[in-house]
Parts: C-alpha cells; sequence; structure tokens
C-alpha cells in the first residue's frame, strides 16, 4: 500500500490587493518608518522611505461552524503597538518589539501580529456580536510600563482591553461605554498625556477618557458636545433605516461621511476636527469652539485632519483627492487656508479617477528636523537653511522653512509619497533662527519623549511647560517661522508604489515552447521571463515581477472586465472583454487586444461595425504564440495566426466545450548522435517497450516521443478538443492548413455521458480532461492507453500541467482547480493518483479563482511553484513539494 504522499507549503511571496473603502481608511506609520495598512482581508507592511513592500500577513479566518470554508472578513482597523508595550509574554526579543501592531476586522476580532513571524501572537477576547465589526483603535497608557488597546466596535460601543496575558491572567474586556444611538467615529490619544485619549461621534459628540490603571474604577469620562449641522446625517439615516444600518460600524454605514480629529502637537487641550463640511477647533478645557470654517468652494467634503508635527500647520484631505493647507494666525486659534494642492494627479489617471482612501504624515522625520534647528546656530555646523537634497539650492534668495514628508493610499492600489515644502523670501531668515524657535522645538522635543516613554502625567508636561516657558524668556508662545510673510507652499511626487489595481478577473503565465526560437537557430526553448500577467476587473492589466514580488507595470487596456488574458510567447499579450448593447436584442460588442509589454502598446483587432448575436468566453493561445483560438458561446471558433497583422484562418462550427493547445515538450539534450530523451516512467528510466505494453499511466516512452517528433513539423502544432456529446478529438495547425492529428481513439467505455467535460490540459502525447462529476481522465493518443478515477469532488475547472525539464522522472503532476474554488494536486504517474496527491490544499480564508504554475524551472531539483489568483484580489506563489514512496 502506497503511503500517503506528503507536502510542504512555503510562502514564498504574497502581493495584496488594492485596499477599499472596506477597509475603514485605515493606515498607520511607525517610528521607525513602517507603514501598515490594510489591504482587503490582509495587513500590508511597507518601508515608508524607500517603498518597497516588506510583507503581507493575512489575519487567520474565524471558525466556521458548517462543512464550506470560512472567508477571512475585511480589515478595518490597524495599530502599531507603543514601543513600552509589555512583551514579556510575546516570546521574543526587545529587539524586535517595534514589530507588533494590532489588527481588528468586520467580524469584531482584534488581534496581535508579529510581523517577524508572520503570524498572531495575541487573540484579544472576542466581542459577543461578531458581526459588529471594529471602527478603530488606539492605545492608550494605563500605567508606566503598560498599555490598554482602546476600540470602538459596532456603530456606538467603545471597549478598553488589558493585553499583558499570563497563566494567571488573560486579555479581556475591563470597561465599556455605550453611547447610541449615535455612531462613534475614532479615537486618538493625547500627546502630552499618553493616558488621556478622546472619542468623537458623527454628530459631534466628545468624549474624553482618562485611564488610570486597569479596572473599571480607574476609568475618568467627561462627556461634550460640538455643535455642528447634521442635517444632511440625519438624511442619510432615513435614507438607510430600510437597511438597519444601526450594527453597523460608522464607516460601514456611511461610507462617504467622515468625521475626524486629531490633537495640536503645539497646544494642550486643543482639537482639530473635521465634519463633511466644516472645520472646527475645539478647546476641551473650556468646552468651547475656538475657530470654524466652511468647506471651501470647489472642493470635495473632507476626509481627514492631520497636523504638521514641526509647524502650526494643519493639512486637510478632501474626497476628491485635494489637500488643503491652513495656517494659524498669530495671536489667536484661528486659521486661513493658504493653497489647495492635488493628491491624485488628473494626468494619466483612469476615467473615473480613483479615490484617495487615507493620508499621514511621517513623523519621523520632524525629530531630526527639530534636532538640525537646535542645533543650527552651533559656531561649526552647517546652515539649516540648505537644502541639501538640493545640489542646486545654495542661493539667498529663498530659504527651505520646513520639509513634510505625507503619504497617501488610493483605491487603485497606489501608495503615493510626496513632499511637502515651505518657503520664504531670503530677507526672513534672520527671523527663522530667532532664539524662540529653538524653545518651540525644545518644547516639542520634551513632549516627544515623554510620549515615548509613555511616562507622561499632569505634573510632567506642567514641568515641560514651566521649562518652556524659561527657557523663551516667559513669552506667551514662541513665534512660528512660518508667522512671517512671503511663504509659498509646494507639494512634489517623490515616490510611487503600485500594487494590484483592481480585484484579479485572470491570470496568465508565458510558457514558449521550442518553436518560439526556431527562427533564429538553437534547440532550447525561448527564455520563460519571471512575468505573470493579471487581468483585473477595472480592465486594467498588471505586470507582476516573481522575482521582485512587485507590480512592474500596468496596462490600460479595456474599460471593462478582462475577460480572457493569454500570453502570445513571452513578450506580448492578448486580451478581450465585451459588453452588451441592448439587453432586449442581446447583442454584444467584443473587444480583442493585443498588448506589447516591452513598448506598452495596445492594437485592438477584429474590430466589427455592428454588434454581435454571441459574446466571446475563452481564448486559447499555441506555446510559440502564432495561433489563436477565439470561443465563442454558441457560436463557432475562429482560428488566426498571430501575425503583425492576425488573420483569421478558419471557423470550426463544431459545439465545443473546451479545447487546449499542446505544451511546450521538454527540450532535446544536444549530441553528436541522434537526440534522446528520458523516459516518461516515475518508477525507472527504462525505455519501454515499442509495442507499448505497460500499465495505463501519464507515461511515454523513448521511442514514442522520438516517433512523435518524427511524424511532426516543427513549425506545426496541435490541440485537443471535446464535444458537447463527449467526442474526443486532436486538430494540427501548420501555416494556413488545418487537419486532423488521427490520434489513436481511447476505448468506447472510456467516454461517459454522466458528465460533460469541462476543463482539460494537453502535453504530447497525453489529454488530461475533468468533467462536471469531479472525474479525471487521461488519455494517451498516441497509444489509445486511458484511465480514470474520482476525486469526490465538485466540478473541475481548470487543469494544468507542472512544468518539466531535462531529468524530470515524474511528468504527470497536476494541479486541478475545482468550481468551490479550492485546488488540489495529484500526481497521475503514481498506481494510486488519489491516494498519493496533496488533497485539499488551499489558503485558509480565501478562494482561489485561477492558478497556474510557474515555468521557471531549469534543473531537475528547481521547486515546483503555483501562481494563486486569490477571491480576496491577492496575488501569491506557492511552493509545492511532493515526496512520493512506494
Amino acid at each position: 500500500m502506497p503511503q500517503q504522499s506528503t507536502a510542504d507549503f512555503a510562502w514564498d511571496s504574497m502581493l495584496p490587493g488594492p485596499p477599499s473603502r472596506n477597509n475603514f481608511g485605515s493606515v498607520d506609520l511607525s517610528s521607525s518608518g513602517l507603514l501598515a495598512f490594510p489591504s482587503g482581508s490582509s495587513v500590508s507592511v511597507l518601508d515608508s522611505r524607500s517603498l518597497q513592500l516588506v510583507s503581507t500577513l493575512p489575519l487567520p479566518p474565524p471558525p466556521s461552524l458548517s462543512s464550506s470554508p470560512s472567508l477571512s472578513p475585511f480589515i478595518t482597523a490597524v495599530r502599531w503597538t507603543p514601543l513600552t508595550l509589555r512583551r514579556d509574554l510575546l516570546s521574543t526579543e526587545p529587539s524586535s518589539s517595534h514589530l507588533f501592531l494590532a489588527a481588528a476586522d468586520r467580524h469584531g476580532r482584534i488581534a496581535v501580529l508579529d510581523l517577524r513571524l508572520k503570524s498572531v501572537v495575541l487573540w484579544l477576547e472576542p466581542d459577543p456580536n461578531p458581526k459588529s465589526g471594529v471602527q478603530d483603535l488606539c492605545w492608550i497608557a494605563s500605567r508606566s510600563d503598560s498599555f490598554v488597546l482602546a476600540a470602538i466596535s459596532g456603530p456606538s460601543t467603545l471597549s478598553l482591553y488589558t493585553t499583558a496575558a499570563s497563566p494567571a491572567s488573560s486579555t479581556h474586556c475591563f470597561f465599556k461605554y455605550d453611547a447610541s444611538p449615535g455612531f462613534l467615529s475614532c479615537i486618538r490619544r493625547d500627546p502630552f498625556d499618553s493616558r488621556h485619549f478622546c472619542v468623537i461621534g458623527l454628530r459631534g459628540f466628545v468624549l474624553s477618557v482618562k485611564v488610570l490603571g486597569e479596572t473599571e474604577n480607574d476609568i475618568a469620562l467627561k462627556e461634550l458636545q460640538i455643535p455642528t449641522d447634521c442635517a444632511e446625517l440625519v438624511k442619510l439615516e432615513k435614507d438607510a433605516a430600510g437597511g438597519s444600518p444601526s450594527s453597523l460600524p460608522a464607516s460601514a454605514a456611511f461610507t462617504l461621511y467622515c468625521v475626524k480629529f486629531t490633537f495640536s502637537p503645539q497646544w494642550r487641550h486643543i482639537l482639530f476636527v473635521t465634519f463633511p463640511r466644516e472645520l472646527v477647533v475645539f478647546d476641551l478645557q473650556y468646552e468651547t469652539a475656538l475657530f470654524r470654517a466652511a468647506l471651501p468652494r470647489g472642493c470635495g467634503k473632507f476626509l481627514d485632519v492631520l497636523p504638521d508635527p514641526n509647524n502650526e500647520l494643519l493639512y486637510c484631505a478632501h474626497l476628491d483627492g485635494r489637500l488643503s493647507i491652513w495656517q494659524r494666525k498669530e495671536g489667536e486659534q484661528a486659521h486661513f487656508m493658504c493653497t489647495m494642492e492635488e493628491l491624485m494627479p488628473s494626468i494619466g489617471t483612469s476615467v473615473p479617477s480613483p479615490s484617495i482612501l487615507a493620508v499621514t504624515i511621517c513623523q519621523s522625520e520632524s525629530t531630526l528636523q527639530n534636532v538640525a534647528k537646535l542645533y543650527s546656530e552651533a559656531p561649526n555646523s552647517p546652515s539649516a537653511n540648505v537644502d541639501f537634497d538640493n545640489p542646486f539650492d545654495f542661493s539667498n534668495d529663498t530659504l527651505l522653512l520646513s520639509k513634510t514628508h505625507m503619504t497617501s493610499i488610493s483605491d487603485d492600489g497606489k501608495i503615493w509619497n510626496w513632499l511637502l515644502t515651505a518657503e520664504g523670501t531670503g530677507d526672513t531668515q534672520k527671523d527663522a533662527t530667532d532664539v524662540s524657535v529653538v524653545a518651540d522645538n525644545c518644547e516639542a522635543l520634551c513632549v516627544g519623549v515623554l510620549e515615548e516613554t509613555g511616562t507622561s502625567t499632569d505634573g510632567t508636561a506642567l514641568e515641560a511647560s514651566k521649562q518652556q516657558q524659561h527657557f523663551s524668556g516667559n513669552k506667551s508662545r514662541p513665534l512660528s517661522i512660518l508667522s512671517q510673510a512671503h511663504v509659498s507652499f509646494k507639494i512634489s511626487l517623490v515616490g510611487q508604489l503600485q500594487l494590484l489595481s483592481s480585484t484579479v478577473t485572470m491570470l496568465a503565465v508565458p510558457s514558449p515552447s521550442l518553436t518560439a526560437t526556431l527562427a533564429r537557430g538553437g534547440n532550447f526553448p525561448a527564455v520563460a521571463v519571471p512575468l505573470v500577467a493579471l487581468g483585473t476587473q477595472s480592465g486594467i492589466i498588471d505586470i507582476v515581477d516573481v522575482s521582485a514580488n512587485a507590480v512592474t507595470t500596468s496596462f490600460s487596456v479595456h474599460n471593462g472586465m478582462v475577460r480572457g488574458l493569454r500570453w502570445l510567447g513571452n513578450s506580448r499579450l492578448v486580451s478581450f472583454s465585451y459588453n452588451q448593447v441592448n439587453e432586449k436584442t442581446g447583442g454584444y460588442i467584443n473587444r480583442l487586444v493585443v498588448t506589447c509589454v516591452r513598448s506598452g502598446l495596445n492594437r485592438p483587432f477584429r474590430v466589427l461595425q455592428k454588434p454581435e448575436r454571441a459574446p466571446m468566453r475563452a481564448l486559447r493561445t499555441s506555446s510559440s504564440g502564432r495561433y489563436l483560438l477565439i470561443l465563442f458561446r454558441d457560436a463557432p471558433v475562429e482560428v488566426w495566426a498571430m501575425t503583425r497583422t492576425p488573420i483569421m484562418l478558419r471557423s470550426l462550427a463544431l459545439p465545443f466545450t473546451v479545447l487546449e493547445w499542446t505544451l511546450p515538450t521538454v527540450p532535446r539534450r544536444v549530441q553528436n548522435g541522434p537526440s534522446k530523451q528520458l523516459s516518461w516512467s516515475s518508477k525507472d528510466s527504462t525505455p519501454l517497450g515499442a509495442d507499448g505494453s505497460a500499465t495505463p499511466k501519464a507515461s511515454s516512452s523513448e521511442s514514442t516521443t522520438a516517433s512523435l517528433d518524427a511524424s511532426q513539423d516543427e513549425t506545426s502544432e496541435s490541440f485537443a478538443f471535446a464535444l458537447v456529446n463527449g467526442a474526443l478529438g486532436v486538430f494540427e495547425v501548420n501555416g494556413r492548413r488545418i487537419r486532423d492529428f488521427r490520434p489513436k481513439w481511447p476505448s468506447s467505455s472510456f467516454v461517459s455521458s454522466d458528465g460533460l467535460i469541462t476543463a482539460m490540459a494537453y502535453r504530447l502525447p497525453h489529454v488530461i480532461m475533468g468533467d462536471r462529476s469531479g472525474n479525471i481522465r487521461w488519455w494517451d493518443v498516441t497509444t489509445g492507453h486511458s484511465s480514470s478515477f474520482n476525486t469526490h469532488r465538485e466540478g473541475i475547472r481548470r487543469i494544468k500541467f507542472s512544468p518539466i525539464v531535462p531529468g524530470d522522472r515524474n511528468r504527470g503532476r497536476i494541479a486541478v482547480l475545482f468550481n468551490d474554488n479550492t485546488f488540489s494536486v495529484f500526481d497521475l504517474d503514481s498506481q494510486d493518483p488519489l491516494a498519493n496527491s496533496l488533497l485539499q490544499p488551499q489558503f485558509p480564508g480565501t478562494l482561489v479563482l485561477e492558478l497556474d504554475w510557474l515555468p521557471l524551472r531549469t534543473d531537475k531539483n528547481d521547486p515546483l511553484v503555483l501562481c494563486i489568483a486569490g477571491a480576496d484580489s491577492s496575488f501569491r506563489l506557492v511552493e509545492v513539494n511532493m515526496y512520493v514512496s512506494f
């Protein structure tokens, strides 16, 4: 009895899909420059300086109560842990303490993730209402060495969780506050006191909370109200009354109604609040609004508000992708808008334009700038007035007053890195180096240190304030550099990272055959480039470099969903889309495009003046890229020669269900004598007899393969097909000629009427078929040998041969994708393929939409790698290791 085969799936890489509004616009930037944001059901982490993707962490799915696997919900909030969080129970070294972050999802689950281990190290107490979802997270200091996690769950519940789990105690929720019937929007921590935080609601309700310990009696509350116009919110609530949004978080119930706030980093007790159409400066101490400004004309509603860490500036992001910059008036808590910038350039973007989801400011550079300003008056120090990043900036005409790095995220999968600069005229240089500026930065540094250590209290903050007043000569407030006249602002795009642009619908890998290089001579296959093409729902084709785990380029090819995608050799792509003209008449406009990967040029072909009766169903390209088969729904199949100007060779009016071109065979070894190939047997390398007497496996003899090469023209290619009535066939295409390959047919008992053939793979001399009943059959077209087995699964959607190289003893491995979006890997060279297989390997929390093998193997010891397009819009590579013993 053969032993069960084992497999070891090693995550090679994962490229996340684009974030969406289902992720609630969550983003967090750590002090070390790591940017974390949710993408679907995963957390993406990248280096904000180099804009390189560091890691992608999928959150495990919740336990399933049924036999079907459960899917991972959208992640809605992420927050890096403070540096002072206790880590005695997280089983890791303090050196990696900055690699922990909290993540929450739409099912109300909250977990602490370890970026280094790529796993969950701590689960917080689950929410009793799992469908409520988490709106926002924030770490709050409870003691000098301990933090608690504050979370908004559902529409109006504020919860505080302990995180110091031990054998004697567990993580639990020790405090809850219900603000119903209102909706809570976001949580922010006070930069002057790490124990104090505020929560704001959509109607202007403000909850001020101070944490003095980790019991319910240690929580001090204060309820406040910011008057605001809620007419639009009342209307939205009435319109959504039929959908019962009361159990949903604010960002799920009202997607485009954003209420955000932030603490002032320069002034205690001051909040900056943005309602959709209003900017408010609110004083917590006096419980009053100090300033109000209406939404500027001609721009979208407010999305978020961010304070400049160095200067008294406010950056307000808008839903239409604009950024308004507000400056405080000297001597009062009032602001005026300085300028309006664009965070979504109109050039080169698709229509409709992508939306901005989140914006964040790099805080780590502010500390460096403060240090530079503190020592700018040193006798031997370089002047801080010179921008050394710019080699031409040595003029005294203008002065670089501030530099701020900002990162924005859009829903087309782009991460934008912006540089905001404030420049003044040369006559302000003397005032810019006033001692009061140094005092201002001294206070900012003291506050930053207190916040990082988590020991900021009322007493320490007061002491810092006293020190600042003493340093500045007891002034009420030091003057700001930007209070000088003639200050101009400029925004520059300094970097961009492209993730997957939209939901993935198609996957294609290049597998060029030997004939792709015959015109240039040689006896080896064309180089298989490390590129994978992904068709998306938005009509964009993303080209992924698997060696770098990055999107190397994107082509906007179609106006609608990419419904078919194939490589033509290794440098061109062919794709199609269609749209229905009229539902009553049923006409369709089919669009076929050839895209050159090198130049990016799109060439439509087969352009018709009138709509067609049937839409396109699929594309099949030959390995050389010379021929194309176009399948229609209930219509003939067209055969095209893909020359510089594509030519239709023939229309085949047969009721095809599936058809596939033959895959490239293993390259022949160049020798002095006749070329030889290894046996297809998985047991030994002894050639089989010419009479073909052997057990019916997916193996072939050396003589059989040699006879195939001798009988077939090197420039001809063939494809196998199945008809509606179960009949099978093989056609050969050579130039403009199409003829019957005349294979040796299998026995009549092989053809079954109980299952329609839905998937096929073809590599000489074997044709592998799968039907809607879960049966897998294979057939040797030269000997007529055939066999089959039942997978005991649902219908089969895809079958893919694993790539082979010289020296491979096993050439019958296939990957099978089922209709339930799970897959398995079978070894047809084994005595019992079902027993010696990887049964139901899948990725927890997601479904598999498309799969194919990565054809980059050059040696028999190289691993087999599967390309996976997930239903969560992710692209993954997984290494498959199969060890079979008999």
